[in-house]
């Protein structure tokens, strides 16, 4: 206040500037004079003008604001750049009826972590397991969340439940459920055990090869058709409106899991999302 008074006419010519009342801008040029036990400005009312000892003071002050200004401009620059970006590779399916609803719940917690999303199958065979590990050891990814079995000391894992694998259908008779064809990931190792665990009862059941769980709900929602999802699916409330049939629920391994590269240190951004991953696993 005092740089902007020392520019100006008059007290109330500051206070117009400043956008306050002439006695505020009095009162704070009273206080300064105190806290430096010298008059600053002479007490004229025909006259507006600095003592000496302001004329000597006025342009340091003015000087130092300048300089405070400027620090202060670079810090709400960085505040407003400090977003953290983190590469997430996870499944459609997975990311539509199970992550993006909580989604919200982290953003408020953590409103500076950007989140971008690529795809990757829920359970990658081992061609794909072994493009996600380069890619984690190279940093094109932060994390990956699959059901995938990843063997490398450079990959850290959180597991995050496990799965279990459920049937579903636009059929809602128990027994024609055996006879309508399925659509199943035979290179899942999930649902390749699914099949197992039931093959006495699918021995006459058409099993089709489908390695897009979205794509498979997509036909049953239109088709007599089958579809193996994670029971936790069927939570969302942009879960389609087909029959599940939980009898036939069975848990399978590999369990899902948030793999990452092991560092001494890990980002904030990278620690938080995977603590809270866990807390919304349990």
């Amino acid at each position: 206040m005092f740089d902007v008074a020392a520019r100006c006419a008059s007290f109330k010519q500051a206070a117009q500037q400043l956008g306050v009342t002439q006695a505020a801008v009095t009162r704070q040029i009273q206080a300064l004079e105190q806290q430096l036990e010298m008059t600053l400005f002479h007490r004229d009312n025909r006259v507006h003008s600095l003592t000496p000892a302001g004329l000597e003071l006025a342009p340091q002050l003015e000087s130092i604001f300048k300089q405070l200004d400027q620090t202060l401009d670079r810090a709400r620059q960085l505040s407003d750049n400090n977003t953290t970006t983190l590469t997430v590779a996870i499944a459609t399916a997975r990311l539509k009826f199970w992550l993006n609803q909580q989604l919200a719940d982290f953003q408020s917690l953590y409103p500076h972590i950007q989140l971008n999303f690529v795809g990757c199958s829920e359970s990658p065979d081992a061609a794909e397991t072994a493009e996600l590990t380069a890619n984690l050891t190279h940093d094109s990814l932060d994390l990956v969340i699959a059901a995938a079995q990843i063997r490398d000391q450079h990959i850290g894992r959180h597991p995050l439940g496990e799965i279990t694998l459920v049937p579903c259908s636009n059929e809602q008779d128990e027994q024609r459920l055996w006879q309508t064809p399925w659509l199943v990931n035979r290179d899942s190792p999930n649902q390749s055990a699914y099949l197992k665990h039931y093959a006495s009862n699918l021995r006459a059941t058409p099993v089709i090869h489908s390695n897009d769980t979205l794509m498979a709900l997509e036909l049953t929602q239109s088709q007599p058709r089958v579809a193996l999802v994670d029971q936790r699916y069927s939570q969302s409330p942009h879960f389609p409106s087909l029959t599940l049939f939980p009898q036939f629920a069975t848990t399978t391994k590999p369990e899902l899991a948030v793999f990452y590269h092991k560092r001494r240190q890990q980002s904030v951004a990278l620690v938080a999302f995977t603590k809270w991953l866990q807390l919304i696993s349990k």
